[in-house]
């Protein structure tokens, strides 16, 4: 037998194996497999500390609104409960901000308090527009704000920080506002 037959011979035994087909689809599939696996969980962790801290903001509004006059402590306790809310997520990137907002007899709505957790307060007395349905003239609320900036733990370089925001208005439960002693 010739040299060419013979390799003719051979380049039609490898075309006939199909033994590596299935290892081949398999190496061109896995990155594909391994995209939406991964992309799948930082998804997921992404809409969980989403859903962690919309439960801070809510948290954070929600045991305020029970008080009848806080003091810094109060406020400060309340903020730091709060943030528990957030494990197992780092805090370092959160961040919140408790308010009250006093509507007038004339109806111009202003910053009563304020105070921050990792964050800058707004300052008090500075006139805040209010969503229509909230705004009653010779009424309080209760402003929550919260924010969290979400690192993925793989990826961070493709897609970069997430910043998620929430924000809550409740009306105080025990009282007509919420007293600020001892500022």
């Amino acid at each position: 037998m010739s040299p060419t037959a013979r390799i003719l011979q051979a380049v039609l035994r490898v075309a006939r194996d199909k033994r590596g087909v299935s290892a081949v689809e398999f190496a061109l599939v896995l990155p594909l497999l391994l995209l939406i696996y991964l992309g799948g969980f930082q998804i997921s962790q992404m809409l969980s500390a989403y859903r962690k801290m919309t439960i801070t903001t809510r948290a954070v509004a929600d045991l305020t609104t029970q008080y009848v006059s806080m003091s810094n402590d109060d406020i400060a306790n309340v903020l730091n409960a709060s943030a528990q809310v957030m494990a197992p997520f780092p805090t370092t990137n959160l961040s919140i901000v408790l308010s009250e907002i006093t509507t007038s007899a004339a109806g111009v709505s202003t910053v009563a308090w304020s105070r921050p957790f990792n964050a800058t307060a707004l300052t008090t007395g500075k006139v805040v527009v209010l969503p229509v349905g909230i705004m009653q003239p010779g009424t309080s609320v209760i402003l929550s704000q919260v924010s969290y900036l979400y690192t993925p733990t793989l990826g961070y370089q493709l897609t970069g920080s997430h910043l998620m925001s929430d924000q809550l208005y409740m009306r105080p439960r025990q009282a007509q506002s919420v007293a600020l002693t001892g500022s």
